[in-house]
């Protein structure tokens, strides 16, 4: 089947679908590079390459990054699986039973006590090998890892460890896109950290902190390699952010329409009956909805893109379909429908859908069901 009402020739069959771009995630990884100045990359795909497909970015970018980066195990031993070439960095708390499969399988793992140190370590020596691991140390985020001030004494006694091999050593910031003391500051704990480390015999091949919008906006000579998410994708982390590079969207999502509907003035669509049509009123319905991942809360302001034109939802979102007010405008069954992406000289971004729903883009692209067809172009 070939469809054109859209902006591309489609030349498959599925009713909704998402469209990945290998040129924009390929460019903004080296937009990523030249901001960062950091040739070496960790890029993070957990949560299914944020929504994107994890089987399918992994594949573009295998051979072009030093590490795959994911938050669990099983994120991590499909890659392993699939794309042996490329190292994976697991940013997870494993739990006791997992360690022994991440040993073997020669995934790089966190560490944040001295406890999870030991643990992994007794494992890889009852398995006659060596695990790789990253020291994450506490700047300020608050979360997981070794308060800095805590950090030397701790890493002194995990150097002793026989099953380990410190490959690497980061810090996260809580708000990477603003440069301002804080951030400053962690940057100085940090350095200061490597610096006594240093004097102390240990260093560390990799030392990674800058998160896509430190990876934007920080250059620092103690880093030598980048950890991006969200900017791999083409979408800003922060609405600050969008004035000051140029990123390239990644995904499309797309519905073709599967059935037109015809409702006369004073007459209603959907749950909740929150639609009525004031004149004679053309309804198209698509066969996606917030089982795939839509989020239900944009539908009072959400729009999508047909031949070029935008167009308001009717009514409430479904489970498996979304309702779009023609107006009098005609459209035929199979047309294809944006709903995240670009038709003729109008575009809806993954930013605009989170702002219609009251959300953040990061969660509108990792809802996105990992049942959809991913098409890569």
């Amino acid at each position: 089947m070939q469809n054109t009402a859209g902006s591309t020739t489609v030349k498959h069959q599925y009713a909704s679908w998402i469209e990945l771009s290998r040129n924009h995630l390929l460019a903004n990884l080296e937009t990523i590079r030249a901001r960062s100045g950091t040739p070496d990359v960790l890029a993070v795909i957990k949560a299914n390459a944020y929504g994107h497909g994890l089987r399918e970015i992994a594949q573009i970018l295998e051979g072009r990054v030093k590490f795959f980066g994911v938050a669990t195990l099983k994120e991590g031993l499909s890659l392993k699986e699939h794309f042996p070439k490329t190292s994976v960095f697991l940013f997870g708390h494993l739990l006791p039973h997992e360690i022994p499969v991440a040993v073997g399988s020669n995934i790089t793992m966190s560490v944040s006590s001295f406890a999870q140190a030991r643990a992994i370590s007794d494992c890889a020596e009852s398995l006659e090998r060596k695990a790789s691991v990253h020291l994450k140390i506490d700047t300020g985020m608050g979360r997981m890892g070794f308060r800095a001030d805590e950090a030397v004494r701790e890493i002194m006694k995990i150097r002793l460890l026989q099953g380990l091999l410190l490959d690497g050593i980061y810090m996260h910031f809580p708000t990477a896109e603003v440069e301002d003391l804080f951030r400053t500051k962690q940057i100085q704990k940090f350095q200061s950290l490597l610096e006594e480390l240093d004097r102390n015999g240990i260093a560390f091949r990799f030392r990674h902190a800058q998160n896509s919008a430190a990876s934007l906006t920080l250059k620092n000579p103690f880093l030598n390699i980048v950890r991006p998410g969200l900017a791999l994708y083409g979408i800003h982390p922060d609405p600050s952010l969008r004035d000051t590079v140029k990123l390239a969207p990644v995904l499309e999502l797309k519905s073709r329409i599967t059935f037109i509907k015809r409702i006369e003035s004073g007459e209603t669509a959907g749950y909740g009956r929150t639609f009525t049509a004031s004149s004679t009123t053309n309804l198209a319905i698509l066969p996606l909805g917030y089982s795939h991942g839509y989020p239900w809360s944009a539908w009072k302001n959400a729009q999508v893109l047909h031949r070029g034109n935008r167009y308001p939802l009717a009514g409430k979102i479904s489970m498996d379909y979304l309702t779009v007010n023609l107006g009098r405008q005609e459209a035929a069954e199979g047309d294809i429908v944006t709903l995240i992406g670009k038709d003729q000289d109008e575009r809806i971004s993954a930013e605009d859908v989170a702002q219609w729903a009251g959300s953040i883009p990061y969660e509108i692209v990792t809802q996105l069901n990992a049942n959809l067809p991913r098409v890569v172009a």
